[in-house]
């Protein structure tokens, strides 16, 4: 068995078998090497370097150690090699392989190693924006910790940003452990058009992998006093993962529709244009997941395609369709209510969310036929939902 195989093999065993773990609320955003990431709430920094280019941080609840490092004295040829050095230095067992996301040359590894016990955990290395220098990611744990905390390692890991213009792209980890295959058609009729558009192949099956990776995370969080802010990432992160899976998808339905909005509205088409992408939405057939072990949350390829759907999958497919024509929008959330809506920033009359600085996001009620800006009463409580802006 090949280095690489093990490699796949042991990212597949983590999709297989689920565990449950999952704090730095903030993200954490670098605008000289131009990268970013959305670690889990809670982690500090523990240590760094005089320089600023390392960084170590600790969970208080999670024996999970992160650590960031950069790379500027042009030595490598290769993320690879980062990578390589970084295990060497360590005298960590390793594999590793390279690969290609979003177009970029990266690696990826799992190691061991014995400090004052054995830890065990993964590493990727990416490019920044800066000729010659590398970012290096190590997350580990105890190994005898390992599947407690494997998916809030692969969760710190695949919230890596190194080119904003792709932040709403699939993550490192899930596009190593799912490579692109072929497009996958599938038909829509929304408002008696049909649409003919696609999908990947393995757009299900990987955003799926996503979400339960979040899950896990967020379950942590359960009687946490940063339950509101976990919430507010584990939406946001499988929006990311979504949203570019949906490209060919938000391009084919606003190029079939939009034109019509124009004729019937010349003054507000994009009252119509979301008008009907909510009665669309309306009329899927209500399906969600039972099981309590995993997340009740459809991916958008997932719902796409007619295996499941709930408010706060069909509030967030609305909010990718609009935010791709550059309509803002907010996605709604509320425990207490059990409810999630969408809410955009468009000029008509009714019921409206109305966020610190004064602006009014109209509400969507996805689960009943209604038009935009028409709530239940027993939702009216502004003070009940929490906004999630979702990045461009």
């Amino acid at each position: 068995m090949t280095r690489i195989s093990k490699l796949k093999i042991t990212l597949l065993l983590i999709i297989l078998f689920s565990s449950f773990a999952s704090i730095f609320a903030e993200k954490i955003v670098d605008n000289d090497f131009k990268f970013s990431l959305d670690i889990p709430e809670g982690f500090n920094v523990t240590d760094n370097t005089d320089d600023g280019l390392s960084y170590f941080f600790e969970h208080p609840d999670i024996p999970v150690t992160f650590v960031m490092k950069i790379t500027t004295d042009n030595s490598y040829q290769d993320s690879k090699m980062a990578l390589e050095q970084s295990f060497s230095k360590l005298k960590a067992q390793n594999n590793i392989d390279n690969f290609l996301w979003n177009d970029t040359e990266c690696a990826i590894g799992t190691f061991s190693v014995n400090l004052d016990k054995i830890y065990s955990g993964w590493g990727v290395s990416a490019p920044t924006q800066i000729a010659g220098s590398y970012l290096v990611l190590l997350c580990y744990s105890p190994s005898d910790k390992g599947k407690t905390c494997e998916h809030f390692m692969m969760s710190i890991l695949n919230s890596l940003c190194i080119d904003e213009k792709k932040y709403n792209t699939p993550g490192i980890i899930v596009s190593y452990a799912f490579p692109n295959l072929s497009q996958k058609e599938i038909l829509l009729n929304i408002g008696g058009k049909k649409i003919k558009t696609s999908i990947n192949e393995s757009d299900e099956e990987a955003s799926k992998f996503v979400i339960d990776i979040e899950y896990s995370v967020l379950t942590f969080y359960a009687n946490h006093k940063l339950i509101k802010d976990a919430w507010i990432r584990y939406y946001k992160t499988i929006y990311r993962d979504n949203y570019g899976r949906l490209q060919n998808v938000n391009k084919d339905i606003y190029n079939t529709l939009y034109k019509e909005c124009k004729n019937k509205n010349h003054s507000n088409p994009d009252i119509e244009y979301a008008q009907m992408l909510l009665s669309w939405v309306q009329n899927f057939e209500y399906r969600r997941a039972e099981s309590k072990r995993e997340s009740d949350f459809t991916s958008l390829p997932a719902v796409l395609t007619g295996t499941g759907n709930d408010c706060d999958s069909r509030s967030m497919l609305v909010c990718s369709l609009l935010n791709s024509i550059g309509v803002e929008t907010l996605f709604l959330f509320s425990p207490e209510y059990s409810h999630a809506m969408p809410a955009a920033k468009i000029n008509a009359p009714g019921q409206s969310y109305i966020t610190e600085d004064g602006t009014k996001y109209l509400f969507g009620e996805t689960t009943a036929k209604v038009t935009w800006g028409m709530i239940a009463k027993n939702h009216a409580d502004r003070t009940k939902w929490i906004p999630v802006a979702f990045s461009d």
